[in-house]
């Protein structure tokens, strides 16, 4: 991949062909990732690795609207453009990495943080939650009425499905959760490192909560694992 710039009187092209794709959630408040902590989190891992933060359809500074399915399309259509990728995905958008990692063939390792296993977690009261919240703010473009939503929302959950598709994965593994998430219990990440086929890692962060992405130990013990520093099995921090 390419980008053209200029920089003062000059006309420059910066390549990249392998970078970090960081993959959003489902957002709580408005605005973009850029403005919600995830480019400081992206400088973390360009001293190591190209790193690359966007906004979702029907989010932040990007068009369109939401639906999940539009969300793996995002990411499928924007790995295409490196030749080597590493998927990093908080919350649900490590659904969507697990999804699009399953299809992809560039994808060299897979992260996923907080992220839902199945589609029992979204049960009548989370969704609605998410809804009146991405409703009272204008979190999320094009998802009409609730009941329109749940209907679109719970068909593409259930053909992302993370426990479906992390057993056909073969690249290695980083799956990550807080022992005290109090949005997605921890034994999502534990039903999912059970399922998922070797090379496969979990790291557990003690008393950690939900978003572990502000977190810089945690996001250090990922750069660790990038670079190979520990392996497979059952590590705590």
């Amino acid at each position: 991949m390419f980008i053209d710039k200029k920089i003062g009187r000059n006309y420059c092209r910066l390549s990249v062909e392998r970078c970090v794709i960081i993959c959003h959630g489902l957002p709580y408040e408005a605005g973009s990732v850029i403005q919600k902590g995830y480019y400081e989190l992206a400088k973390n891992f360009s001293s190591k690795v190209a790193s690359l933060i966007f906004d979702f359809s029907g989010t932040g500074l990007s068009e369109g609207n939401f639906n999940l399915l539009n969300w793996k399309e995002d990411l499928e259509r924007i790995s295409s453009e490196f030749e080597k990728v590493i998927l990093l995905g908080y919350s649900i958008g490590g659904a969507i990495a697990i999804s699009a990692a399953s299809e992809l063939k560039n994808v060299e390792k897979l992260i996923v943080v907080s992220t839902p296993c199945c589609l029992e977690f979204f049960n009548e009261e989370n969704l609605k939650a998410i809804y009146l919240n991405a409703t009272s703010k204008s979190l999320l473009s094009g998802i009409g009425s609730y009941e329109n939503f749940k209907e679109k929302f719970i068909k593409d959950f259930m053909e992302i499905e993370p426990l479906k598709w992390i057993s056909v994965i073969s690249i290695p593994k980083l799956i990550v959760h807080g022992s005290r998430d109090q949005i997605v219990p921890l034994d999502h990440a534990e039903k999912l490192y059970s399922k998922a086929r070797k090379p496969k890692t979990l790291l557990i962060a003690k008393d950690g909560d939900h978003f572990l992405r502000k977190r810089e130990d945690v996001t250090g013990k990922i750069i660790d694992w990038l670079e190979g520093k520990f392996g497979e099995g059952i590590f705590f921090i």
